[in-house]
C-alpha cells in the first residue's frame, strides 16, 4: 500500500513537470518571464511534496487552495490566454483533492478550482466571441463537472467502504469479545453447577448419613437388651441407606424427581428426620408459601443443613423450626437446645447455607445462646423478575 502511494505521488511529481516543460515550450519565455514562472512552478512542487507528508486534513484543505491560487498565477504569466498544459494543473488539483480530502471539502475545492478555471476562457469569449470558443468552455466545463462528479462519487464510495471497514472490525472486535463473555459465562456457569451439586451432595448425603449413624448407633444399643427392635433399627438403617443412594444418584444425574408441593416437601423432610434420628422437631410455617421452585428449593436445603447442622455438631434432642412468609420476604429461624458452639467456625454445611441466602440477595445470621440459632431472611421483591435465574 505505501509502495503504491509514493509511486503515485512521483508520477504526479514527473506529470507536472513534463506538463510544465510543454507549457514553456509553447511560451518562448525569456528572462523574467521564465524566471517567474519557474519560481512559480517550484513553489507549487514544494506545496505538492508538503501535502504529501501532511496528514491534517484542515491544513490540506488549504494547501489546495494555495495551489489553485500558483496555477493561477502561472497562467496569468502566460503570453496565451489559455495554455492547455497550465490549465491541465487544474483538473490534477481538484481531482487529487476530491480523492484525499472527504467528501464535503473536496467537492468544495473542486467547484472553485472548475469556477477559477474559467476566468480565462471568459477573457477568450470576451476576446475572441465566436461558436468555435464557445464551444472549446463549454466542453471542457463539461469535462471539469463530469471529472468531479466521477472524483466525488468516486470519494463517497472510498469513505462507504472504510466505514463498512471499521464497522466490520468493530463487529469482529465484539464477536471476539462476546465469545470470551460467553466462554467464560460458560465456565462460571460450569463453577456454580459444580457448587451447586457440591452442596447438593452434602445437605442431602450428611443429612440422611446423620440419621442412618443415629440409627445404627441405636440398633447396636438395643443388640444387647432387644433383638427385635435392633432388628427393626437395623431395617430402618437400611431403607435409609437406600434412600440415601436414590437421592444422591438424582443429584449426580441432575434429575428432578416428581415435583411435590413445598409444605408437604418440608413437612415430610422434618417428619423423617425426627423419626430416623429420635429428635423432636417442632415445625410452624406462617403465611401462603410462594410457587417458586428455586427458593423454595433453597429454603428445603437450608432447612435440611439446619437440622443436620444441630443434630451433629450440637447433639440437639429438640429442634424448633419457624418459617414466614409475605409479600416481602421469606424469615426462617432455625433454633435447637443443642450445646451451642463457644467459637463460630463455619464449615461446609453453614457456608453452603449463607451461599444459598445470598444468592438471593438475602442474609443470615449464625449464633450460640441455649444452643445454637440461624436466623435469616430472603427478601422476594428482588427476585420477583428472576424468579428462575438465581443460583440453587
Amino acid at each position: 500500500m505505501i509502495k503504491n502511494k509514493n509511486l503515485l505521488f512521483a508520477l504526479k511529481i514527473l506529470l507536472l513537470i513534463i506538463l510544465f516543460l510543454s507549457a514553456l515550450y509553447f511560451e518562448n519565455a525569456y528572462r523574467q518571464r521564465l524566471i517567474g514562472l519557474i519560481v512559480i512552478f517550484v513553489l507549487f512542487l514544494v506545496n505538492n511534496i508538503s501535502k504529501y507528508f501532511l496528514k491534517d486534513h484542515n491544513k490540506l484543505f488549504l494547501l489546495f487552495f494555495l495551489d489553485i491560487l500558483l496555477i493561477y498565477m502561472m497562467e496569468s504569466n502566460s503570453r496565451l490566454l489559455i495554455n492547455y498544459f497550465f490549465h491541465s494543473f487544474y483538473i490534477i488539483t481538484f481531482l487529487e483533492a476530491s480523492l484525499i480530502l472527504p467528501l464535503k471539502k473536496g467537492l468544495i475545492v473542486g467547484i472553485i478550482t472548475v469556477i477559477i478555471s474559467m476566468i480565462k476562457y471568459g477573457y477568450l469569449i470576451y476576446y475572441k466571441f465566436n461558436l468555435s470558443n464557445v464551444s472549446q468552455m463549454v466542453f471542457f466545463l463539461t469535462v471539469n463537472i463530469l471529472i468531479l462528479v466521477i472524483a466525488a462519487f468516486a470519494q463517497h464510495t472510498k469513505e462507504e467502504k472504510e466505514k463498512k471497514d471499521v464497522l466490520y472490525k468493530k463487529l469482529l472486535d465484539t464477536h471476539k469479545k462476546l465469545k470470551e463473555y460467553t466462554d467464560e459465562l460458560n465456565r462460571l456457569s460450569v463453577i456454580e453447577e459444580r457448587n451447586r451439586i457440591a452442596r447438593d451432595i452434602h445437605d442431602t448425603l450428611g443429612h440422611d448419613m446423620t440419621a442412618l449413624i443415629m440409627q445404627l448407633q441405636m440398633a447396636d444399643h438395643y443388640s444387647r437388651s432387644d433383638l427385635v427392635k435392633s432388628a427393626e433399627m437395623l431395617n430402618s438403617s437400611l431403607k435409609t441407606a437406600r434412600d440415601s443412594l436414590s437421592k444422591i444418584r438424582e443429584v449426580v444425574e441432575t434429575l428432578r424427581g416428581k415435583e411435590t408441593s413445598p409444605e408437604l416437601a418440608i413437612k415430610t423432610l422434618a417428619d423423617e428426620f425426627s423419626k430416623k434420628t429420635g429428635s423432636k422437631i417442632e415445625l410452624k410455617i406462617e403465611g401462603e408459601i410462594l410457587k417458586n421452585h428455586n427458593i423454595n428449593r433453597a429454603v428445603y436445603h437450608i432447612l435440611q443443613e439446619g437440622m443436620t447442622n444441630a443434630l451433629r455438631h450440637g447433639n440437639a434432642s429438640r429442634i424448633w423450626i419457624r418459617l414466614a412468609y409475605s409479600n416481602e420476604d421469606i424469615k426462617f429461624s432455625i433454633r435447637d437446645n443443642g450445646q451451642g458452639a463457644l467459637v463460630l467456625i463455619e464449615g461446609f454445611g453453614l457456608k453452603g447455607i449463607r451461599e444459598r441466602v445470598e444468592a438471593f440477595g438475602g442474609k443470615v445470621e449464625y449464633r450460640s445462646q441455649d444452643g445454637f440459632i440461624i436466623d435469616g431472611f430472603i427478601p422476594l421483591e428482588t427476585n420477583s423478575e428472576n424468579l428462575e435465574g438465581s443460583l440453587l
